[in-house]
This record gives C-alpha cells, structure tokens and sequence, in this order.
C-alpha cells in the first residue's frame, strides 16, 4: 500500500473513500502491520481534515473525537481495530459532508437572482 500523508486541506474525498473502502473489506485482516499503522496514520489526518470542516453536534464528530484522542490498544488486533474504527468514522464525516454541500448549493440555486428584488412578508 503506497500513501501520503494528509497534510493538504484538499484531500479529493474519492481519495478518502478509496482508503475506507480497503480498509473496509472483507479482508482487511490480512493487511501488513506496517500498512496498518500507515493507513491508520493518513485516516487519522483524514477524520482531522473532515472534522476541521464541521463545528461538531452529529455522533460520528463525537465519535472521531474519541477516537482520535485515544490511540489504538495493545497489539497487532488493537491497532487493527482502532483502524477499522477511523475508517468507518471517516466514511459517515464524508457523507454529512456530501449532504452539507448539496443542500448548501440547493440553497444557492433557491436564492433570487435579481440583486434589486425586495422580499416582504
């Protein structure tokens, strides 16, 4: 598995969701230590990046929260699963963030267009 780390504030969100995706899958219990601790690594940035948009309230800000201040537990299975945890997390960041932006350009396309248009109740 060859990543970089998330250092950019663009990180194109198929990038995100491609990670997730192989982090997710059936058989991601045969991925390599070191590729555990990478992947956890760039999904760590990734949920920080997601978070860094979003001014808290849902439960999976709650939940990134917590897993983002505690690190994985003991051995190869905790690292595994505190991983998996992110990925997960990551995923659902990336849909309210997706639902975020097209009801924030539905909005747009709502607003009058006329600049001079005065609206009374």
């Amino acid at each position: 598995m060859t990543t970089r780390a998330a250092t950019q504030a663009s990180v194109p969100a198929d990038t995100m969701r491609a990670l997730c995706a192989r982090v997710l899958t059936p058989n991601a219990y045969r991925i390599q230590g070191g590729d555990v601790r990478e992947a956890t690594a760039l999904l760590h940035g990734y949920v920080q990046l997601l978070l860094c948009e979003r001014d808290g309230g849902s439960q999976a800000c709650t939940d990134a929260e917590l897993l983002l201040s505690h690190g994985p537990g003991e051995g190869r299975l905790g690292a595994w699963i505190h991983m998996r945890a992110l990925a997960r997390v990551c995923r659902v960041l990336l849909i309210e963030r997706q639902v975020r932006q097209r009801r924030n350009r539905a909005a747009v396309d709502q607003a009058p267009k006329d600049p001079d248009l005065v609206v009374t109740q």
